[in-house]
């Protein structure tokens, strides 16, 4: 039986979670094949939507560094959504490469302020950028401006609710 891509990304997100030294109970809130497969419930204390993008684009103005575009679709913009949860919702956005034998790669994880401040959940789909300048912090990016920064270590020190 062969890897699927998404769970490759998403294996990568979960094991550095299950392996941090607190204990976190895990479970799959979407069951459904026609489901993006994308949200997990951590602790029954908040939700996270895993998702990726492995096209990295070289940035040659300002600090230089590499960017990711993730687009999400309807049906996680619905995930996301606070007012279909009764959990808070995280997005941990994987900024892969092609490989993942070719280099490092990042999580940019955003907490429900965060994307509240940036998404409009009822659109038929949005888009985020993720920059990662030569030597510095995750930079989120909407419509062409900075909207805030997000340390490099964030899913490494993330205290997970129920913890």
């Amino acid at each position: 039986m062969s890897v699927r891509e998404f769970e490759l990304y998403h294996g990568a997100v979960l094991a550095k979670i299950l392996r941090s030294d607190k204990p976190v109970a895990l479970r799959l809130v979407e069951t459904q094949p026609g489901e993006n497969w994308s949200t997990y419930t951590l602790n029954d204390a908040v939700n996270l939507l895993v998702t990726f993008s492995k096209v990295r684009r070289s940035v040659s103005r300002g600090n230089g560094g590499v960017s990711w575009s993730f687009v999400f679709s309807a049906n996680q913009l619905r995930q996301m959504n606070p007012d279909n949860s009764e959990l808070p919702v995280w997005v941990a956005m994987v900024c892969g490469r092609k490989s993942p034998a070719d280099g490092d790669m990042q999580v940019c994880l955003l907490d429900p302020e965060q994307l509240s401040a940036v998404i409009d959940y009822s659109a038929d789909q949005q888009s985020l950028t993720v920059r990662k300048p030569d030597g510095g912090q995750l930079r989120v990016i909407k419509d062409r401006q900075q909207k805030f920064l997000v340390p490099l270590s964030r899913l490494d020190n993330w205290e997970i609710p129920g913890s």
